[in-house]
């Protein structure tokens, strides 16, 4: 059982990592840079693929790395955290992996329900990819490799940020069964992605769901 001081220590980190996730890079980049509203256009979703199709390969890939360095930062934070308090406390449940999994998940939270912007926020996968690859880099490797390769079949993020994260969650579970924090974290965020991508579905079985192509 968590005490009162661990449970707090959970409710911090997952509030602190949520308002770094509340921080929206598609909508900074195209207001600050390009003197417009990404959300005004295409599918109006502030995620990377969407800054792809309105402005460019480039602003895309910007988009895309900053949504992976702030789930880097809520990581890390919860990390951090989470190995502070498990150094003080003996015995401790909450140490240095799971504040990790709790700050990326905050992350996750935060970019795809922001509270600052009215909870419309990007559908998360940026955010899951870096934490793949913080947490299981290898499984983040295999995991980026069907990625690419589902892409260049048919060219279709959401299809490939679907497929992607269940992959990595089947990869955790098959090799890290003993770590299941890892894979409820990947499993909690693969079914984040899929709700947020609802449209993207429906859209796909109409034959009718938007491509990236080069």
């Amino acid at each position: 059982m968590l005490n009162v001081v661990q449970i707090q220590t959970i409710a911090i980190i997952l509030v602190l990592s949520y308002f770094i996730g509340n921080f929206q890079t598609a909508v900074l980049f195209s207001k600050r840079f390009l003197h417009d509203d990404v959300r005004q256009h295409g599918s109006g979703n502030p995620g990377a693929s969407n800054m792809t199709r309105v402005f460019g390969t480039k602003w895309g890939v910007l988009t895309f790395c900053g949504d992976a360095f702030k789930c880097f930062l809520g990581v890390a934070l919860g990390a951090f955290l989470g190995k502070w308090w498990g150094i003080v406390i003996q015995n401790s449940a909450l140490d240095f992996a799971l504040g990790g999994y709790i700050g990326g998940l905050g992350v996750v939270l935060g970019h795809c329900w922001p509270v600052l912007y009215g909870f419309k926020g990007g559908k998360g996968v940026a955010c899951f990819f870096a934490f793949m690859f913080m947490s299981f880099p290898l499984g983040g490797g295999i995991t980026l490799v069907f990625a690419l390769v589902v892409f260049f079949l048919c060219h279709m993020m959401s299809l490939v940020s679907m497929t992607s994260s269940l992959l990595f969650t089947i990869l955790c579970i098959v090799n890290h069964s003993q770590r299941p924090w890892l894979w409820l974290f990947a499993l909690a965020c693969t079914a984040i992605i899929v709700i947020r991508h609802r449209s993207n579905i429906q859209r796909i079985i109409a034959g009718t769901e938007g491509t990236i192509n080069y």
